[in-house]
């Protein structure tokens, strides 16, 4: 086999540039009755991975490619002597590779037909996207306020009280969180939350007292929630400013796009779906209900 592979290897140079002349035969390679084609090094090129190329020299990538499927198409045929192409475990993925298949095949289409039909008649003017950051400066583009907070979380109000009662006295605050907190995620980073929040996501009771800590080092009294009761500290206070045109009318015009080509596509299946007969499979979907119901009663 090795012998019989050499040649090949070493013909290669020649055997690629005809690959890439359109007046030669399609296929470079044969393996008994296989061929390998011109479309397949193509292929093959393509799904190159950038380790390979940056580990294999760009003159010895077209022969590490042929090398390659010559490689696969022996070990495929040998594995189909062997019969090992009947394996349940292949025959399931191989189902299951078509289904993928059949629905980007469709899918493709679906994406050609949408550019051709909606997509293509979308025009977004300039004035539209002065207009629509016109009406939003003044709430999503404005300046605001975010804040690093860390927390004490306990069980009781009790306990909350007591740990208050420490920090009014001087205790270090991250000291008696990475002791007392039961978050053991933050505990253990000394009660620091990770990320950063506004005052539009957070929920209105810690949005009140988080933002309510004029100064960095504050902390606040125990608040309650279904997790238990927090002490919060403020770590830190940063504005962001608010946001010009030019920053936001590619995102505005993406926006708007979407917008245009949601009502498109709306009209255009409103304008066609009363001629298409929808059914939908009761077998299925009195079988789904029944589980449904089977797991809500063995829950209760």
């Amino acid at each position: 086999m090795k012998i019989k592979t050499l040649p090949i290897l070493f013909l290669f140079p020649l055997l690629l540039t005809a690959c890439f002349n359109q007046e030669k035969s399609d296929w470079v390679v044969k393996i008994n009755k296989e061929k390998i084609t011109k479309d397949q090094i193509q292929t093959g090129f393509n799904n190159l991975s950038d380790q390979a190329k940056s580990q294999i020299p760009g003159d010895k990538q077209g022969q590490f490619i042929v090398n390659q499927l010559i490689q696969n198409e022996i070990l495929y045929q040998e594995a189909v002597k062997s019969t090992l192409n009947l394996n349940e475990e292949y025959q399931a993925y191989l189902k299951q590779l078509t289904s993928q298949f059949e629905f980007q095949k469709k899918q493709g289409l679906v994406d050609l037909f949408v550019k051709e039909n909606i997509d293509n008649d979308i025009t977004i003017s300039e004035q539209e996207v002065l207009t629509a950051f016109e009406q939003n400066k003044d709430t999503v583009f404005k300046a605001y306020e975010e804040r690093s907070v860390s927390h004490i979380l306990v069980e009781t109000e009790k306990k909350a009280q007591q740990i208050y009662t420490k920090l009014t006295r001087g205790n270090k605050f991250e000291t008696l969180a990475k002791k007392e907190s039961i978050d053991e995620a933050t505990a253990k980073n000394n009660g620091v939350i990770p990320g950063k929040f506004t005052e539009n996501n957070l929920s209105p009771e810690f949005k009140e007292v988080i933002f309510g800590l004029k100064y960095k080092g504050n902390y606040s009294k125990p608040v309650k929630s279904n997790s238990g009761y927090h002490i919060f500290k403020l770590n830190n206070v940063n504005t962001v400013k608010a946001k010009k045109y030019d920053e936001v009318k590619d995102f505005l015009k993406q926006q708007l796009f979407a917008s245009k080509r949601k009502e498109k596509l709306e009209s255009l299946l409103d304008s066609v779906k009363e001629s298409y007969k929808i059914e939908q499979n009761e077998n299925l979907t009195n079988e789904s209900s029944n589980q449904e119901n089977s797991t809500a009663t063995n829950n209760g």
